[in-house]
């Protein structure tokens, strides 16, 4: 019974994805990652802190509206770094932080990069391509954030010009419209990983496919932020463990497997493309014969 499950294609590609995450040392490159996103994390609110101006809203009110994503502890320490930067506006400051963003996401964008030449066996960007790639990869981090925050707190407009163009009756709608802006952040979400897939996949054709994987690690990573989320606020003595350090390692460990799945998913999109080269060989060899 056991070799006949291990037969079974849904099972040897789960197999083979556990192979690849430990022959390549995934949660190293993981581990990398995480280093990289928490280096730009703060910088980061520096940018978002001089977006949220252009809107008529408040950085509170973004973090409130995020907290469903983020551990509480985590939410904690970013309300007091928010703190600090809006009471120390300068334009320095700003550009500082678009630097300093651009800097750490770019590297963390390069280290993708590497483990998945590592993954599918060929080379990817070198040089200066690798250098505008990662740069490039920055500035579409700061657009979707930027792009997700209109949506979140002031996509509200959007749904309303909507109602009044096509005549709708919100009353008679099978959904609420407030909720459909949750599926255009995850939108934006997916379409983030899907161009991050596209951009960091190894040069050489055919391209490998990057749409199922980063569909399935979009979900994944809206659920895992949720219930992570929610595990994390059941847990009250963590605190007395790790002390003042608690934030910044429920940050770490957030970050750290958020890492995990974003390689993760790019493993899926590996192997689909092996098994999908697979079958179109036997498919040549059957017209040849």
């Amino acid at each position: 019974m056991p070799k006949e499950l291990l037969k079974k294609k849904p099972v040897k590609f789960a197999l083979e994805m556990v192979d690849i995450y430990f022959s390549k040392h995934i949660s190293r490159s993981a581990a990398e990652l995480a280093y990289f996103l928490i280096l730009s994390f703060f910088p980061l609110l520096i940018c978002i802190n001089a977006f949220i101006s252009l809107l008529p809203v408040d950085l509170e009110e973004v973090l409130a509206a995020a907290s469903p994503l983020l551990p509480r502890a985590a939410r904690d320490i970013l309300m007091e770094y928010v703190g600090y930067i809006t009471t120390n506006q300068s334009p320095g400051l700003l550009i500082a932080g678009v630097f300093m963003t651009v800097f750490f996401a770019s590297a963390a964008f390069r280290a993708l990069m590497n483990i998945m030449e590592e993954i599918y066996g060929r080379k990817g960007y070198r040089g200066l391509r690798q250098v505008i790639a990662s740069v490039l990869f920055a500035l579409l981090l700061l657009v979707t954030i930027f792009l997700s925050l209109v949506v979140l707190l002031t996509g509200g407009w959007l749904f309303q010009a909507a109602e009044r163009l096509l005549h709708l009756d919100t009353n008679s709608l099978p959904w609420d419209w407030q909720w459909m802006r949750f599926l255009l952040l995850f939108l934006l979400v997916f379409l983030f990983v899907m161009l991050v897939y596209r951009v960091a996949a190894p040069q050489g054709k055919p391209r490998p496919p990057v749409m199922t994987g980063a569909f399935l690690t979009a979900v994944v990573l809206s659920i895992f932020s949720i219930l992570f989320s929610w595990f994390i606020g059941l847990s009250s003595r963590y605190s007395l463990v790790y002390g003042s350090l608690a934030s910044i390692i429920i940050m770490l460990v957030w970050l750290y497997l958020c890492g995990n799945i974003l390689i993760i998913g790019n493993i899926f999109n590996c192997v689909w493309y092996k098994h999908k080269k697979l079958k179109l060989l036997k498919d040549l060899k059957k017209e040849e014969k």
